[in-house]
């Protein structure tokens, strides 16, 4: 009886899963809407445990190295530990980005006024090259020559010195954005610095709801995907924050030696769009070559040469040593993550799936050395040929 019980239990919820799915596809805008609805619910839950997963490395690494037996302080005040090395790292979060702020926005104004006094430059001496060359008398030097200059000058100078301010003060839906995304930002850092006090205990609360929820069997299978995925995580951050610092910190040092422009700028702007595996230095470089370009476009080529050289030092030395071997992945599996992920969530995508699909490649690993252990395979190339071997005698026989 029992027999018969589990092949119908399982074929019952075959049935009701691909009626679920085909609900799914049936309702999809409705669902779309649903679901939408209910991130921005939960935004500030979902940016306090973002937060709360950056911040929780550092701290843990302050807590051991002032409040562990062989740290700082030896032992001694270890009932305050949490709330110290909790405020050390929130010390030190906001010093990082306030000091980041004050470092890329006022170069970046200076840049802007930069380039609305020297692209309209650029364009008059474009329109003297091709009123003086052999196309001069084509239809497209005839439209070139009706460009105003001077406006597109007064207008890139007043955009950037405060049209661009203004346009947004007047534009309700813009201001209302910003406004919800920052409430959400400071409720998720509320909801962070709870979840760092109390990780322990929330852990244990989650454990309890899962045994209490599913069969022994299947809670031990959900706490261990979760162990590893929170583990390949943690090491992908880490490991992605070290490689974007080296590129930084490389990219400033030979800026500066080369006595390029804007050295520490766009060194800073490189470091974080860096953060986004294999494409997010390139947003870097498009922005570099563009401001060193408007300050001289001579200097802008030997720019795109330095990142390309210092691109293939980062990517053959520090990322397949740093980030390769933090998340286990092949080169293969991070194209193919950064491809997936940035086409179903764009640059969040990009970031993410590439700690997923090492949990992936993991489980499947796993898989497949248990099936082989239970077929008694170890060399897979072998058990093929004494496979193909005895198929050709039984085709002789």
């Amino acid at each position: 009886m029992e027999m018969k019980t589990i092949p119908m239990k399982k074929a019952i919820f075959f049935i009701v899963f691909a009626i679920f799915i085909w609900w799914l596809f049936e309702n999809f805008k409705f669902v779309g809407s649903g679901l939408n609805l209910l991130l921005e619910i939960l935004a500030p839950f979902i940016i306090g445990l973002g937060i709360a997963f950056i911040l929780n490395k550092p701290m843990s690494f302050i807590e051991e190295k002032l409040f562990a037996k062989k740290g700082l302080f030896k032992g001694k005040l270890s009932k305050y530990k949490r709330p110290i090395s909790l405020s050390i790292t929130l010390i030190l979060f906001i010093f990082v980005i306030a000091v980041v702020l004050i470092l890329v926005i006022p170069n970046l104004i200076e840049a802007g006024g930069q380039i609305a006094e020297k692209v309209p430059k650029y364009l008059e001496n474009l329109q003297e090259y091709i009123k003086n060359s052999s196309i001069k008398y084509s239809e497209i030097n005839n439209q070139i020559q009706k460009i105003n200059f001077e406006d597109i000058s007064n207008s890139l100078l007043s955009f950037i010195k405060g049209g661009f301010s203004n346009w947004i003060g007047t534009t309700f839906t813009v201001v209302s954005s910003a406004i919800g995304g920052f409430v959400s930002t400071g409720i998720g850092l509320v909801f962070a610095v709870y979840f760092l006090l109390q990780k322990e205990d929330l852990s244990i609360s989650i454990k309890k709801l899962i045994y209490a929820v599913f069969p022994l069997k299947v809670s031990n299978r959900i706490i261990y995907i979760g162990k590893i995925t929170r583990k390949s995580f943690s090491e992908f951050l880490t490991g992605q924050t070290l490689d974007a610092l080296a590129l930084g910190v490389l990219f400033f040092i030979s800026m500066m030696i080369f006595s390029f422009p804007y050295a520490l700028m766009i060194s800073v702007i490189i470091t974080f769009s860096a953060l986004i595996p294999i494409l997010g230095s390139f947003i870097g470089l498009v922005i570099g070559a563009f401001l060193i370009f408007v300050e001289d476009p001579t200097m802008a080529g030997f720019f795109i040469i330095l990142f390309l050289v210092l691109q293939q030092i980062e990517g053959n030395l520090i990322y397949p040593k740093v980030v390769g071997k933090a998340s286990g992945l092949s080169p293969v599996w991070i194209l193919a993550a950064v491809t997936i992920g940035g086409s179903v969530m764009g640059i969040l995508g990009i970031i993410l799936f590439v700690p997923l699909f090492s949990v992936i490649q993991k489980l499947l690993k796993e898989y497949t050395d248990r099936k082989l252990k239970e077929k008694n395979i170890d060399d897979v190339s072998a058990a093929y040929k004494l496979s193909h071997k005895s198929k050709i005698q039984e085709e002789n026989k």
